[in-house]
Parts: C-alpha cells; sequence; structure tokens
C-alpha cells in the first residue's frame, strides 16, 4: 500500500507540473499573438478519443490480491459536451479475520461529460464534469471462511470447502471530476476521482456482495463508493470547426 500511496503522489504531481508548464506557454502565445498582426481563426477538433486507465495496471502490479483493466472513451458532439464510457473487467480477493472470498466479473458505464475550461488558442484542454450509469456482471467465490467459538479447548473451525455463486449484478450513478491535458498532439493525460451511488445489486442466497467491478467495495452501511482513474488516451480527430 505504501508503495501504491507513493505511486498516486508521483502521477498527481507529474500530471499538474505539465498543468503548470501548459499555463505558462499559455500566457506566452498570448503575448505573441498580441505582437503578431496576422491572426488566425482557432480550431476545434471533433473526433474519437480512446484509451486506458493507468491506475489498474499499476493496482495489478502492487497488490497481489487484485487484477485489472480499464478501457475509456469519449465522442465530442457539441463545444461543450462528450459521450463518455468505460469498460473494464477486475478480480479481487477480500482477505478477512474471518472470510476470505474472490470476485471476477466485468463493467460498464456510459453517460457524458461537460468541460468547464474555456481553452486560449490552439489548447484542447478539459475540466469537467460527468455522469455515468454503471452495471456490472460478476461472480463470487467463498474460499475459505472460519466459525467463531468461544470454546477455547478447540478453537476456531476453518473451512476451506470453496463455494461458487455466479449469475450476480449491480447498477450504481456515478458522478465524475477531472481533467485531461493534452500532452503531444492529440495524446492526453488525465486525472479523475468518481463518487458513487449504489442503485440495485443482486446479492448471492444466505451470503453478501463484498465487492462489486466497476463499484469498488461493498459495506453493510453505506451505499456510497468512491474511486480514482489515471488516463492515458488518444484522439482519433474525424472533422474539426
Amino acid at each position: 500500500m505504501i508503495k501504491l500511496k507513493h505511486t498516486l503522489v508521483f502521477f498527481t504531481s507529474l500530471l499538474f507540473t505539465i498543468i503548470s508548464a501548459g499555463v505558462s506557454a499559455q500566457d506566452i502565445g498570448e503575448e505573441a499573438i498580441a505582437i503578431d498582426t496576422v491572426t488566425k481563426d482557432p480550431t476545434d477538433y471533433y473526433g474519437l478519443r480512446v484509451g486506458i486507465d493507468l491506475s489498474k495496471p499499476v493496482r495489478s502490479f502492487l497488490d497481489d490480491n487484485y487484477t485489472g483493466f480499464e478501457v475509456v472513451g469519449d465522442f465530442r458532439i457539441k463545444k461543450n459536451y462528450y459521450l463518455a464510457a468505460e469498460l473494464g473487467n477486475e478480480t479481487k480477493v477480500t482477505d478477512l479475520p474471518n472470510i476470505e472470498n474472490t470476485t471476477k466479473g466485468s463493467y460498464v458505464k456510459a453517460g457524458f461529460n461537460y468541460n468547464a475550461y474555456e481553452n486560449w488558442f490552439g489548447m484542447n484542454n478539459l475540466i469537467y464534469a460527468g455522469v455515468r450509469a454503471g452495471f456490472s456482471s460478476f461472480s463470487q467465490e467463498l474460499d475459505s471462511y472460519t466459525i467463531y467459538t468461544t470454546n477455547p479447548l478447540f478453537g476456531d473451525d476453518t473451512r476451506v470447502d470453496s463455494q461458487d455463486f455466479s449469475g450476480l449484478n449491480a447498477t450504481w450513478l456515478e458522478l465524475k471530476l477531472g481533467l485531461e491535458v493534452e500532452l503531444f498532439s492529440n495524446i492526453y493525460l488525465g486525472v479523475n476521482v468518481q463518487i458513487k451511488r449504489s442503485i440495485t445489486t443482486k446479492d448471492p442466497d444466505g451470503y453478501a456482495n463484498l465487492y462489486i467491478p466497476g463499484f469498488g467495495k461493498v459495506t453493510e452501511d453505506s451505499t456510497v463508493g468512491v474511486g480514482y482513474g489515471y488516463t492515458l488516451s488518444y484522439l482519433i480527430p474525424i472533422f474539426k470547426k
């Protein structure tokens, strides 16, 4: 977990350093435009942007109990509006004092983003807010569990006979806040945070969902989840205005 925290701090620091450099370049560009008597019309590119969430493979490398991958994408439909979606797969081992459980499944999230950032000439960065509807289909495997006893003579009774629970699903709504910085021509680095509200869940008989792919950890006393992501994506220009 310490390595994971250091990695997240590194990516965040790198991103904000890039943003600061972009702002400085923006100021220089503004001065150059003021001096130059020849002006050009700014061009907005419309197209499909696709990429991956870098936090998933990084977490997979650092955490032996997690494996995940996510593809991200958006399509610009108006000046400040983008259709957006994420598609992913996760495997999570939940290792509690009395239970060891493995969750496997896939998820899809779809919605839109609104870009609130007014770019300067020649820039295509985003500071956005988005809404998603999420759906996950998954299975759980109860690997082992311990039956607690108050009799110290026999000790705890640990059962290792696994039980499979398939055909599970869940839905949720998600608020997403993030930014995207154009590093090079059509190549973007982004960071985002997610706040999620569970809508429906299908629990296994006589058991409970401990983790939902795409949503995250499940707790009995809350229907709210949180998440984050670091994305690297490429814009495929289709037309320009």
